[in-house]
């Protein structure tokens, strides 16, 4: 496993300002040139103006507006975030082809993130942060130290990614003493990364894991601040709507049908309240989806629904039926993966798939990755519990064409809005 010590050790050649020193060091050790440091930073030579404009980027990277970024739902936040690490990775470290894997861990899985120009892994394939057996990747991830591949032929660690790959470069994703990812340039030239591009990829790469890191806290931040006030919201109603309740009872012995009215709009103030509050296991007011009439336009299409909640699984499912659309209801990802493959094999394709992102088996971006290989203009809809995506499922397959994504809890009329513009896209529909 890695060594314990890996905040890089920098120095300068020159002074530099204290608001310079301050934003540097929550990446780096600051030291003196005189100790035993990785680079010195000096205001001259190609590679040290590279090295500075790097720093430059870095910074304006994990500079996040808070207020900002929280106004964007995750799809938008993570987008904002590949197009800034792309046009870097691009301008400042002249590569083109190269992914960036976020570590899970609790499975040990790195996570595809970002790719430009690498092939996915195949359904069901995964790479560990493991030294042997789980490619370049997998043996940076586990090692913390960065492996530069002259040649991919004569390496044994290698895993085919980019097409006609001949070199490689792989750095860790450190964020103090803890590896949270990789990242990996891939080249079609021999011998195409040296000791300059390490460098280089090395302290970018620091400020890649604090802001992906940043992120992630902002996602994680929001799922549980509206955990925590949906509970605050029932424990503080609960004693007012238990006294209505009273109230009505009493009622009913005096007044029976004034008594009864207000017992029946009490019951529908509860289950709005649980609904609302319940979070992203259920639809907000799937009580109204007895007053959906069917829609000429969407009778007979059929949808396949895919989550592991049993209530938002049966609660899109009547919505869709009384829509007039035929159902397919599948409850974790490999029961979905057989549903698609046995569509293809009867030769017919879904005009609409709706599938949860978190889901055992397989998640949302390799659903939509299976259905989009098996039908090029296959429309899918992924759903995400307030934004909550630890697989980055939402950015892969937005990379890839996917452009609409429900975020649980939503409204019935949110669903059907949402169904009826995706099936619009389809021919026919």
């Amino acid at each position: 496993m890695a060594e314990k010590r890996h905040r890089l050790h920098i120095a300068f050649d020159a002074s530099i300002s204290q608001e310079v020193e301050e934003a540097l060091s929550k990446h780096f050790e600051i030291v003196s040139a005189d100790d035993n440091c990785d680079l010195i930073l000096t205001g001259g030579g190609e590679i040290q103006s590279k090295i500075n404009a790097i720093c430059d980027a870095g910074i304006e990277l994990t500079q996040i507006d808070a207020s900002t970024v929280k106004s964007l739902n995750v799809a938008q936040r993570l987008r904002l975030m590949e197009e800034k690490v792309v046009r870097y990775v691009h301008e400042l470290l002249d590569m083109d082809n190269f992914e960036i894997r976020l570590l899970d861990q609790r499975s040990g899985v790195l996570e595809l993130v970002i790719a430009e120009n690498i092939s996915p892994l195949k359904i069901g394939e995964v790479i560990r942060a493991e030294e042997t057996e789980h490619g370049i990747c997998g043996n940076v991830a586990a090692t913390g130290k960065s492996y530069i591949c002259p040649d991919v032929t004569q390496e044994p660690l290698y895993r085919p990614g980019l097409d006609s790959a001949a070199s490689s470069l792989t750095v860790p994703l450190w964020l103090n003493d803890s590896i949270i990812g990789v990242f990996n340039a891939e080249s079609n030239t021999l011998n195409a990364f040296d000791e300059n591009d390490r460098r280089l990829a090395e302290i970018f790469g620091r400020y890649i894991a604090s802001a992906m890191h940043t992120l992630d806290l902002l996602v994680i931040e929001r799922y549980t601040t509206n955990e925590q006030i949906s509970k605050t919201i029932l424990q503080e109603l609960a004693e007012p709507l238990q006294n209505i309740d009273a109230l009505a009872v009493k009622l009913v012995t005096q007044d029976h049908e004034l008594g009864q009215k207000l017992l029946d709009a009490s019951k529908v103030i509860h289950q709005r309240l649980e609904a609302c509050t319940a979070g992203p296991q259920t639809i907000i007011d799937a009580d109204r989806a007895n007053f959906i009439k069917p829609d000429p336009k969407m009778k007979g299409r059929s949808i396949l629904i895919a989550d592991d909640e049993e209530v938002v699984r049966l609660g899109v499912e009547v919505v869709l039926q009384k829509l007039g659309c035929t159902v397919t209801v599948c409850e974790d990802g490999t029961q979905t993966i057989e549903a698609l493959h046995e569509a293809l094999r009867q030769g017919t394709q879904f005009d609409l798939i709706i599938s949860d992102i978190r889901m055992p088996g397989c998640n949302g971006y390799e659903i939509f990755t299976v259905a989009t290989e098996m039908w090029s203009n296959q429309p899918v809809i992924l759903m995400t519990g307030f934004g909550y995506d630890p697989h980055h499922s939402i950015m892969r397959a937005s990379q890839e064409g996917m452009h609409t994504v429900l975020f649980k809890p939503f409204r019935t009329d949110q669903l059907v809005e949402t169904v009826k513009k995706a099936c619009r896209k389809t021919a026919g529909c």
